[in-house]
């Protein structure tokens, strides 16, 4: 015997109701059982004037019906749009408790969200000022629960009765909640000439746009199946929620109001919880890299900047799903506002959801995602809140540097203070910023770019590692994505860092107009760039002495010393389970010369082969490993190939 589908969730009524008896001159709807009973009863819908009501219930079964003139209308018609009625009955108890109690969630969600219900019935919300009743909705609502409750007492355990679901967006292994404000089903004919029925229902799920939180909202139509074999709910995207579930999904939602609001914020995210997305421009900021999306399998730091990224086209998400295009044409909207807002200074609110944060009962509603720009992989995308973390800065790495006491002294005066109005000369062109250089030279290994990382961690900003390669190799090029790259730098508060920086910096010379060009753009973007920049190279001597003027403070790295280098064979050994402590000499590990960069390569080649053999890192380990990393750099120093091809040739 086969069933009607059943109705959507019916949703919980609030314990605060308004109560109002509203006169017509007919009754709302007139039961006919000229025609049959049960589900074989027809209703009449006379055409009438309420006295108090702006809309009545012929009205609404015109429009949930989709029929020019429903004078009358099967109960089966009105049992497939139950789920309609019920969320209207639901958004005018919700609407009518809050012009008594004037809550929080009444002005910032169901009022907006009820008026424009009743917009679809001819109701201008400039005339709603007090309680909307429809009369006979709540009858007409019970009559047909009655007569259908033999199906919805057999579909009870398909259908949940509350208000929310959960789905599976853009292939996500975490489930995303979302509010039902809609559903009904419709009926069609197919190509066979029977008819078929269509399940609709619209969702809403809460994200961050710009400097605030918005509601997306987009429907899903899933079809009748017509297979030869029954499918399980399991299969269809969006599940019934589970009440085990709910602490963890409120508890991801806080997260990503706390996170999402407020501005910019630096933050970890755990491996495989960042989704790099494809680069939006061409040819000009190299800000993202990547070319295709992918998921970064590593950890790393992010910077959540919702508002400038949205302004690039970047989202929290990505994909052709409906909440995906929904949270896109959401954030499009947002952009729209704030233009309309800064040229005319003042804009409708009622335009768009906009909130500073989010209220308890759309919480657990919130987007699992927030977009920004990893500085691990330099590319922009969105990761998931579940993988987000406050940063565990390292603050005693700028005291492990292999530094003389003076040099760090001043550093830690300089860097913190350096950048403030109390402290600069006043400049005759006030365009000036007054960032600080700093150029740190000196042979590989040293811990030149070391230091710049850890000023980082003891000032607790970003670090913006620049490469040449990303400045490409003309002047418009270095122009644009380097002032790109300072800029967002200045902005997020984050330190910068040119390695090899003498490839831009080099003395120029007359036969060479290009590299001169490229000189003069890194001339003038160090003069008026605002913020921290530190400059790395080797090459010291090949530097254009129009620099010196511009260097805030310079320091030489000495190739590492004795003693040196038994401080770094120390900082990079302690802290590991796997070594024997009992059996490291760090003064004869130090008696081979090896820079920074190549002693943190021994030991991670240690920890490998100690790993692989399970067993504990000795000092046997370690001078074995040291002498074959040894051996590997004498080999390449005598390594004569080249040469002896040249002479052939």
């Amino acid at each position: 015997m086969s069933h009607s589908p059943p109705p959507p969730p019916r949703p919980s009524l609030s314990k605060y109701e308004v109560q109002s008896q509203v006169t017509t001159d007919l009754p709302p709807f007139i039961v006919k059982r000229d025609n049959g009973e049960g589900k074989d009863l027809e209703f009449e819908f006379p055409k009438s004037s309420p006295r108090f009501s702006p809309v009545t219930l012929r009205v609404v079964i015109n429009q949930y019906l989709g029929t020019p003139h429903p004078s009358r209308a099967h109960a089966t018609k009105i049992f497939n749009v139950l789920g309609r009625l019920r969320c209207l009955q639901y958004a005018l108890r919700r609407y009518n408790n809050g012009l008594v109690e004037h809550t929080p969630d009444f002005l910032e969600y169901w009022r907006r969200h009820t008026l424009h219900l009743l917009s679809g019935f001819g109701i201008n919300s400039a005339h709603a000022h007090g309680a909307v009743h429809i009369a006979g909705l709540d009858d007409l609502i019970m009559q047909i629960e009655d007569i259908f409750q033999t199906d919805i007492r057999e579909n009870a355990s398909t259908f949940q009765t509350r208000c929310s679901c959960e789905g599976f967006v853009s292939g996500w292994r975490n489930p995303v909640r979302f509010w039902v404000t809609d559903a009904f089903f419709s009926e069609r004919l197919n190509a066979f000439g029977s008819s078929s029925k269509d399940f609709h229902v619209t969702l809403e799920t809460v994200a961050a746009v710009g400097d605030h939180f918005s509601v997306a909202t987009f429907t899903e139509v899933f079809s009748g199946w017509v297979g030869t074999q029954p499918r399980a709910l399991s299969d269809l995207t969006y599940q019934p929620i589970v009440d085990t579930e709910r602490d963890n999904l409120l508890i991801r939602a806080e997260k990503a109001v706390r996170f999402g609001a407020g501005g910019a914020k630096y933050l970890a995210y755990a491996p495989s919880t960042f989704i790099i997305h494809p680069t939006r421009t061409q040819n000009k900021s190299t800000m993202s890299q990547s070319t295709h999306s992918s998921i970064s399998l590593s950890g790393g730091r992010i910077m959540i900047d919702i508002a400038r990224s949205a302004s690039l086209g970047y989202h929290p998400c990505q994909g052709v799903d409906a909440a995906t295009l929904a949270i896109i044409q959401l954030s499009s909207r947002y952009r729209q506002w704030m233009s309309n807002n800064d040229r005319s200074g003042s804009v409708d609110d009622d335009s768009i959801y906009l909130w500073d944060d989010v209220r308890d009962e759309l919480l657990i509603t919130c987007w699992p995602a927030l977009v920004g720009f990893s500085f691990s992989v330099k590319a922009r995308g969105h990761v998931i809140v579940d993988g987000l973390s406050e940063i565990n800065f390292q603050n005693k790495a700028f005291d492990q540097l292999a530094l003389s006491y003076e040099w760090k002294q001043l550093i830690r005066a300089i860097v913190p203070c350096g950048t403030s109005p109390d402290v600069q000369a006043q400049d005759l062109i006030s365009t000036k910023q007054g960032g600080l250089i700093f150029l740190l030279h000196g042979p590989p290994g040293v811990g030149k770019t070391l230091t710049a990382e850890a000023v980082a961690e003891l000032l607790h900003r970003p670090l913006y590692y620049v490469t040449m390669g990303e400045l490409g190799v003309t002047p418009d090029d270095l122009e644009t994505r380097l002032s790109d790259i300072l800029a967002i730098c200045a902005e997020w508060d984050a330190l910068a860092v040119l390695d090899e920086a003498d490839v831009f910096l080099e003395t120029r010379r007359t036969s060479d107009l290009v590299r001169n060009a490229m000189v003069c753009v890194m001339l003038r973007m160090l003069e008026y760039h605002p913020g921290i920049l530190f400059l790395t190279t080797n090459r010291v001597r090949s530097l254009d002495p129009a620099f010196e003027s511009r260097i805030t403070l310079s320091i030489r790295y000495e190739a590492l010393d004795y003693d040196a280098r038994q401080q770094i064979w120390k900082n990079q050994i302690d802290g590991h389970s796997r070594v024997d402590f009992q059996t490291i000499n760090y003064g004869e590990l130090a008696n081979t010369q090896l820079n920074g960069r190549q002693i943190k390569n021994v030991v991670r080649l240690a920890m490998s082969l100690a790993m692989d053999q399970n067993i504990m890192v000795t000092q046997k380990v370690l001078l074995e490993t040291v002498q074959v990393t040894a051996l590997g750099l004498e080999n390449m120093k005598a390594d004569k190939t080249w040469e002896n091809f040249a002479q052939e040739m």
